[in-house]
């Protein structure tokens, strides 16, 4: 196998080859599309051969991973009314400038509802029950370069959305620097943007090769990729016990888990067993992908797919409700925590973890929580 041949393998495996029908809102037929735009055209150029093995092995050296999401919206996100709301937001009240697709920058409260009427008259209107607009964050970690960020941001959007009217702006009043680009949903041929989780992994993956292209390390791998299988925190719980106040949800799961700590009844996964299977086939194909690194002289990267392998083999795949329930208990008890790493496995068919519960692992990647990174 030549090492051509193995990227395009790799490239293939982290993204699968899936195909989906969408049909247009407005006319008659049904055509095929790339799962990677979300039915919005398709992009000017594709990823650049390598991709694969490049963000996996920017995992492997633990590089930061990009972030890509659709957070939820906060009250009315229909029609026009919606889009006036998340322009509102991300120019906070007109204050920042928004640039358009065409590189024109738009100033202030006029000017941005000089916007809406041209929305209007694209035939938008005032109340639907429809969102006609998406809004998606981009995000890296604190001291990334803003102007580099920025740049990556207007070129991914010019390939992903080639076709839709979008906006964007840069927000840099928070920990992670991001840009928010609201999207029209139709793009010029009436066709509507209707994104699923691997249309996220592909914009991620986009991403993150813009980035790269101007100097900035990152990767763009999926949570199970690195042997990661709790969800990180979500926006909205977060903000609210930053703020020194009681969230609703860490409530609910204390409940849970004193009632599980009195019963001696531990939250289990019940998807385990597929979570199990996944992870068996991710190390049989990064033990496969370093052995042909290696005999392709590739001693190097064949030692940090290897690192990454040992990463997932050994991953800890408990919930968050499960990872406090045994603190809790050892510090009861005094005994240490079970079920951690590749000792779960031996502890499959465990009643604990197949009858029923609280799962949190099995989520997708599309994140639609409040405008937070990870």
């Amino acid at each position: 196998m030549s090492y051509a041949q193995l990227q395009k393998d790799i490239d293939d495996w982290l993204l699968g080859k899936k195909h989906r029908i969408i049909k247009p809102k407005q006319g008659g037929g049904i055509y095929w599309h790339s799962s990677g735009s979300g039915g919005g055209g398709s992009r000017k150029k594709p990823l650049q051969q390598g991709f694969g093995l490049k963000n996996l092995i920017s995992a492997a050296q633990g590089k930061p991973e990009v972030m890509v999401k659709i957070p939820r919206r906060k009250g009315y996100s229909n029609g026009l009314k919606g889009i006036k709301n998340n322009l509102d937001y991300i120019s906070r009240n007109g204050e920042l400038d928004l640039e358009d697709n065409e590189g024109n920058i738009i100033s202030g409260k006029s000017e941005i509802n000089e916007l809406l009427e041209e929305y209007s008259n694209l035939g938008i209107e005032e109340e639907s029950k429809y969102k006609e607009a998406l809004n998606v964050v981009l995000s890296m970690p604190p001291n990334t370069d803003p102007k580099k960020l920025k740049d990556a941001v207007r070129e991914f959007a010019q390939e992903t959305f080639p076709d839709n009217r979008w906006v964007m702006v840069q927000h840099l009043d928070t920990d992670h620097p991001h840009c928010h680009l609201n999207v029209l949903m139709r793009d010029k041929y009436g066709n509507r943007l209707n994104p699923r989780k691997n249309d996220l992994y592909k914009w991620r993956l986009l991403f993150a090769e813009k980035l790269r292209e101007r100097g900035i390390e990152c990767a763009a791998t999926r949570r199970q990729h690195r042997g990661k299988y709790q969800k990180a925190e979500q926006g909205v719980p977060k903000h609210i016990r930053q703020r020194g106040a009681n969230s609703w949800v860490y409530g609910e799961q204390a409940k849970t888990l004193i009632k599980a700590l009195e019963n001696n009844d531990r939250p289990i996964s019940p998807f385990l067993q597929e979570q199990l299977a996944t992870q068996g086939v991710i190390v049989a194909e990064y033990g496969r992908i370093a052995q042909e690194l290696y005999k392709l002289g590739y001693g190097k990267e064949a030692a940090m797919i290897a690192r990454l392998k040992d990463q997932v083999e050994s991953a800890d795949m408990r919930t968050s409700m499960q990872i406090a329930f045994d603190k809790a208990r050892e510090k009861q008890q005094g005994q240490p925590e079970i079920l951690s790493g590749s000792s779960q496995k031996s502890v499959a068919d465990d009643k604990s973890i197949h009858s029923g519960g609280i799962a949190e692992n099995n989520q997708p990647d599309i994140d639609f929580n409040d405008d937070r990174e990870r």
